[in-house]
């Protein structure tokens, strides 16, 4: 083959997928730039991958697996047709979904890259299991400087939690474990001999680097995987000639790890495994509570479930009295939250993966995987890959683990990397003549406009995250505020035609005409009544995307107040689709104790119900709530009472707030002032 052929150059096949890897570290589910930036070079790894395959009819790898990714794939594609809320639903799309997406390239990639393009990209996996297990260790140690107590010594690397961390250094130290016992194996001087192997002791040292790490995080859930995925490594090395050496140095190192890194903790994790524990901790009993209110979710959606990535939009009204230690972001557990979110068919899915998980460990430990006819290097390769992606599917129990970006990305990697090993049979016929298409360059054409269209997209999102969402930095580039201001308005009138279903700029442009239209004295009441008009259905534009958002509700419910009088409204009817807005939105979201009071004030006291408001604010005091926003509800209470001319009654709320939240000092300046007075 010419040496300027891209399969001459199979650094380059591993080059885009690390890049991918890198930049979905800090993504979180938060910076969508990140995302875009991120899943766009997958999509033209992938087009790179796939192309010269379409030319000549897109043969396809023989198995389970790749047909089954395909459509795993492909079904997190049509769950977007039904999502609740489509928008965010086309995030999780992507997380999710870079799982078998990056699967299904790899194992496409050219028989004559695979195992150069694996070299490279195995060295590029060794050196972020450096850089991760340094960052955390940097963290432990300056936070242990900086005083923080023992309890907050719990490194999170590049993400937001400490669980998903553990799982990530999971997931890499046990296709180290493997590398180094099939590389350590084939020498032959006696383990521990006076002549040192550099690489060996490379990857010796980098084994222990990440368990320093992976200890340092006080991770129940990821201990408890290790201890169950280790069970699995033992059996699998058992019959390797001089392993029980190997494997009491790397006991050795995971103890000293252990006792380096809890220290400072007072080995409390130890206790944190007692059932007792377990029973009566705040954290476990929240997760108990969430799964529950998880499973109604999925009583109230239980066919196709809410969408991808809805859950935190709806966990909301759902969330269980006691249930105040999570931030309702995900469920703690992927197999429940897949069931919400998609259905049982969705659930189908995870488990039908994790049962390929243990049928590829039944295949390469069943007699030491006699029956694959691969050498024992090999064998422990693909067996070390498919414990880690095992190790985190395991922890996906009591965790959320696939919706972190880079460890669905290298789950599917490394997984396509084993199944390569263990699993890969030749490929069948080309497909596509068999359904009737015979040139290669139709299909290539929509591949080509498939990549462009999502592209497209994903760089609309991210422009909308950068401009509307956290656009600090453009205060430097322009530095003049009308000048800046006009720049938005212009972006968020370009993105809202090019991403329609974004809702960051519908309601900038909506808060944009609203303010025009109230502060600018020289327009005329048609003018004005035309900007409010805009206003309210840049609105309404912004609940196509995602529904589910009770802020832009309560200000729809607000601009019918406002301005009633311009969009010809009487006060009865203004008021009705005021409380119809604010009513829809403290059903999306209970625990808001503005729209609550808002809904209070126009509903009951101006029709001078007092008793009712003051009814109806109490009810919100049985919602799970936070100490100050609970205290927020207790105080808004005290107002409408004062309002009331109730002095004992106010005096009583006040009392109360204070014995629950002594710190809240809004009611304490009030008190004080009504004892002077």
């Amino acid at each position: 083959m010419p040496i300027s052929t891209p399969v001459s150059r199979p650094w380059l096949y591993a080059l885009l997928p690390f890049v991918a890897y890198l930049l979905s570290w800090y993504y979180n589910g938060q910076i969508i730039p990140l995302l875009a930036l991120s899943m766009i070079v997958y999509l033209l790894w992938g087009a790179w991958v796939w192309w010269p395959r379409l030319r000549r009819g897109l043969a396809w790898p023989r198995g389970f697996l790749p047909t089954f990714m395909v459509l795993w794939l492909l079904w997190f594609g049509v769950t977007l047709f039904w999502s609740g809320v489509p928008y965010s639903s086309w995030f999780y799309f992507w997380v999710l979904g870079s799982l078998p997406l990056g699967f299904l390239i790899w194992v496409t990639m050219p028989d004559a890259v695979q195992e150069r393009a694996w070299i490279w990209l195995w060295w590029g996996a060794i050196a972020s299991a450096w850089v991760l297990s340094s960052m955390a260790l940097w963290q432990y140690y300056q936070w242990m400087g900086q005083g923080i107590g023992w309890t907050g010594l719990r490194p999170n690397g590049p993400l937001l939690d400490t669980n998903s961390f553990a799982a990530w250094l999971n997931l890499l130290f046990f296709p180290l474990l493997a590398v180094y016992f099939a590389y350590d194996a084939q020498r032959k001087v006696w383990f521990l001999g006076r002549q040192v192997d550099l690489l060996g002791l490379f990857y010796l040292a980098t084994i222990t680097v990440v368990l320093l790490a992976f200890f340092s995080t006080g991770s129940r859930g990821g201990l408890l995987a290790w201890l169950c995925t280790l069970s699995f490594a033992l059996w699998g090395f058992r019959r390797q000639a001089g392993s029980f050496p190997r494997w009491m140095m790397v006991f050795a190192l995971a103890l000293l790890a252990f006792l380096l890194m809890n220290y400072a903790k007072g080995y409390d994790i130890l206790g944190h495994l007692a059932p007792g524990y377990i029973d009566h901790n705040s954290s476990t009993v929240a997760r108990g509570l969430m799964w529950l209110a998880t499973w109604h979710i999925f009583l109230s959606h239980p066919w196709l479930g809410t969408g991808l990535g809805s859950y935190f939009l709806y966990y909301p009204a759902y969330r269980l009295p006691g249930e105040l230690a999570s931030a309702g972001t995900y469920a703690h557990n992927d197999y429940i939250e897949y069931l919400a979110e998609g259905g049982l068919v969705n659930l189908g899915f995870l488990l039908a993966f994790a049962g390929s998980l243990m049928y590829a460990l039944y295949k390469l430990l069943y007699k030491a995987g006699k029956s694959l006819n691969l050498p024992e290097g090999r064998r422990l390769e693909a067996l070390g890959l498919v414990l880690g992606v095992f190790a985190i599917t395991g922890h996906a129990l009591g965790n959320f683990i696939f919706y972190n970006l880079p460890l669905s990305v290298l789950a599917g990697l490394f997984l396509a990397r084993a199944w390569r090993i263990y699993g890969y049979h030749g490929e069948t016929a080309p497909i596509l003549p068999r359904i009737g298409i015979h040139h290669g360059a139709i299909a290539q054409a929509v591949m080509v406009v498939a990549v462009v269209v999502a592209s497209w997209n994903l760089l609309a999102d991210g422009a909308t995250f950068a401009l509307f969402s956290s656009n600090g930095w453009l205060n430097k580039v322009i530095p003049n505020s009308n000048q800046r201001a006009v720049f938005l308005l212009k972006a968020a009138d370009w993105i809202s035609l090019a991403r329609p279903l974004a809702t960051q700029p519908h309601v900038y442009l909506a808060n944009t005409y609203l303010s025009l239209a109230e502060r600018d004295k020289s327009l005329n009441a048609p003018h004005r009544k035309a900007l409010v008009e805009s206003a309210l259905q840049q609105y309404r534009q912004s609940l196509v995307g995602i529904p589910r958002q009770s802020g832009v509700l309560n200000s729809i419910g607000s601009l019918y107040l406002t301005h009633a009088q311009l969009l010809g409204l009487s006060p009865v009817q203004a008021e009705r689709k005021a409380l119809l807005a604010w009513r829809h939105g403290l059903a999306i979201n209970p625990e808001s104790i503005s729209l609550r009071n808002q809904v209070a004030q126009l509903a009951f006291v101006q029709h001078g119900d007092v008793n009712g408001a003051i009814a109806f604010l109490r009810a919100g005091l049985q919602r799970p709530l936070f100490p100050f926003p609970r205290s927020n509800l207790q105080m808004e209470i005290a107002l409408t009472q004062w309002r009331a001319g109730e002095k004992s009654a106010t005096m009583a709320t006040l009392v109360q707030l204070l014995r629950e939240n002594p710190d809240y000092h809004p009611a304490i300046a009030w008190l004080l002032s009504m004892k002077k007075s």
